[in-house]
């Protein structure tokens, strides 16, 4: 399968990955399933829209994902 979106993570200048580190050290394994399905879908799926993908600004998506902590929302630029 061909992805029509490519997935990056942010990373500062000190080489820190906030997104990947909050996935890995502070969320459940059921939620990163969850969040990894859904970014997915995402890649695979582009362009979709609500329920799981919102236009924020110019070039800013927010990927939602039900988890059961709640709603985790992963901001994306296209």
């Amino acid at each position: 399968m061909e992805t029509t979106l490519e997935v990056r993570f942010y990373r500062s200048a000190s080489g820190a990955e906030p997104v990947r580190s909050w996935l890995r050290e502070e969320v459940s394994a059921e939620a990163r399933r969850t969040i990894g399905g859904d970014m997915k879908t995402v890649q695979l799926g582009w362009p979709l829209g609500m329920p799981l993908v919102r236009k924020m600004g110019h070039r800013l998506w927010e990927i939602r994902s039900t988890i059961p902590e709640g709603i985790a929302r992963i901001f994306s630029r296209s």
